[in-house]
């Protein structure tokens, strides 16, 4: 994996969408984000994509997006990808969709590997 020099950038938190709050509630309506703590933004490297799996919301259904990490966005390398034939780009696993499919891992997307060919001299052939 051929990683490039990132920066840092900070964006608006995508699971309590910039309020610092818990937004299900769940342990109290004064909660704070548990991705954030409390201040509404978060730091992600760049470049990065939209989570296919979570949608960008941070979320699946009340609890923090397993592939992304309730961010929202993820890191990308500068390998070339493809959409995954497993999940069809969705990053869900068909049989349950509230789990990030096993073979891109949620992304939507796999790392096209370069193929070596070498070709074998056939026999009699010149040097």
């Amino acid at each position: 994996m051929t990683w490039k020099l990132s920066q840092i950038e900070t964006v608006v938190c995508a699971f309590c969408c910039g309020a610092g709050r818990d937004p299900f509630g769940i342990m109290s309506s004064l909660s704070t984000c548990c991705v954030c703590g409390g201040r509404g933004t978060v730091t992600v490297s760049t470049p990065h994509a939209r989570c296919a799996h979570c949608r960008g919301t941070g979320a699946i259904k009340t609890l923090t997006c397993t592939v992304c990490r309730g961010k929202g966005v993820i890191p990308l390398t500068d390998e070339p990808r493809i959409c995954c034939s497993a999940c069809g780009g969705s990053g869900d696993d068909g049989a349950a969709p509230a789990m990030a499919c096993l073979r891109c891992r949620g992304r939507g997307w796999v790392t096209r590997r370069p193929v070596d060919v070498k070709m074998a001299r056939a026999a009699g052939a010149g040097p």
